[in-house]
């Protein structure tokens, strides 16, 4: 009997320094101002968004033009085929805007002068400035893509530190009521 008794001592202590370390875990946060439930959230966003972004840059985009097969020559076909590019061009770089609305530096005019310039070019049929686009967009895609990884690299560092300062935590407040605090 009395070494159950100290089984369920020692199961208690565990138990409430495991909680007592979350809760503290949670209140040096809420301090600090973090939000360690949102940042984990956040982090599997900037997994997916990294995820599509790299998927588009490592060959999506490839694949996205060879499916539209070749420049035709004629003009009716040739400003068809344009407005089939644009529109890879603009469902690419929305990639970048889900980025920029991530972060809260999203721009409105910005994207809708983008939309309004690949238009202008699939009108009339400019070509040359099309692959233009394209260029800048894959470069903004690499950006996002850093940018992501960047935050996303800070995210994990902070969420592995706040792991370690727990087992820290709990580690020492049950030492604190095995010595003291609850005793029999």
């Amino acid at each position: 009997m009395l070494s159950i008794n100290r089984d369920v001592i020692a199961l208690v202590r565990i138990f409430t320094s495991c909680l007592t370390a979350g809760f503290l875990i949670f209140f040096i946060s809420s301090l600090s101002g973090e939000d360690l439930i949102k940042n984990n959230s956040t982090i599997e966003q900037l997994d997916a968004i990294l995820g599509e972004i790299s998927a588009e840059l490592e060959g999506g985009i490839d694949r996205r033009i060879k499916q539209l097969g070749e420049v035709p020559a004629i003009n009716p076909y040739k400003q068809f085929y344009c407005a089939e590019y644009a529109k890879e061009i603009h469902e690419v770089s929305y990639l970048t805007e889900k980025q920029k609305i991530l972060f809260d530096s999203y721009n409105v005019r910005d994207f809708e002068n983008k939309s309004k310039r690949l238009v202008a070019y699939s009108e009339t049929a400019n070509m040359q400035s099309l692959l233009n686009e394209l260029e800048i967009v894959k470069r903004e895609l690499k950006n996002s893509a850093n940018l992501v990884d960047k935050r996303r690299k800070k995210l994990l560092r902070q969420r592995t530190a706040y792991i370690i300062l727990f087992f820290v935590l709990w580690i020492t407040i049950y030492f604190y009521y095995s010595r003291g605090l609850i005793r029999r």
